[in-house]
């Protein structure tokens, strides 16, 4: 057997594994839930994952805890939930705390991360060691459509990210910032 057969056949092998874990939350998933599918598309497009949905869902549940984590965030409570928690342990050092989170976010690296924004768009990027929140006074940041947050970076205080703005490496925005800058620096400034 030819080594690029053996790797298609290991493929298929992890793919139906993954499947079958998939089968054990299958009858809760909400596949009418805008959000969720807004998720599931947009890290299809992000990691090049070229497969139906279902399929897609169960490789990002079995390889992705970033994922798992959004995907309980949007789940409805009660025991479902604990028994997505079960088959698919999350990330535990991620935190989602925001009440309102617009379909397709994608979380990459969510290692040692704190969203707890007031409110959070469509089509966000947030990257690892990103704190989001308040600064004990007044309410958390809101986000708009389409931001990134780079690593490390921190969002605080009562403070309004405006669409299409990016946030630098290690920078630390307390200000409101206009649709379409990109700010880096401590404190953040513009740079574009």
């Amino acid at each position: 057997m030819s080594l690029i057969a053996n790797k298609g056949m290991k493929y298929k092998f992890k793919t139906a594994l993954c499947f079958m874990r998939l089968l054990l939350i299958f009858p809760g998933i909400q596949w009418k839930n805008k959000k969720l599918m807004m998720d599931l598309s947009r890290w299809k497009e992000i990691l090049s994952i070229d497969d139906r949905d279902v399929l897609s869902l169960a490789l990002l549940m079995s390889k992705y805890p970033e994922f798992r984590n959004l995907f309980l965030y949007r789940c409805k409570g009660g025991f479902y939930k604990r028994w997505v928690k079960f088959v698919y342990p999350p990330m535990d050092t991620l935190y989602l705390d925001t009440p309102e989170i617009g379909g397709g976010l994608f979380i990459q690296h969510g290692f040692a991360t704190m969203i707890a924004a007031a409110s959070i768009g469509e089509n966000c990027w947030i990257n690892q060691q990103v704190t989001i929140g308040h600064t004990g006074r007044g309410r958390p940041p809101i986000i708009g459509n389409n931001v990134t947050i780079t690593c490390g970076a921190k969002v605080l205080g009562p403070i309004t990210l405006g669409d299409n703005v990016t946030i630098g490496a290690n920078a630390c925005v307390v200000k409101d910032v206009e649709p379409g800058a990109v700010m880096g620096g401590v404190p953040a400034k513009r740079i574009r």
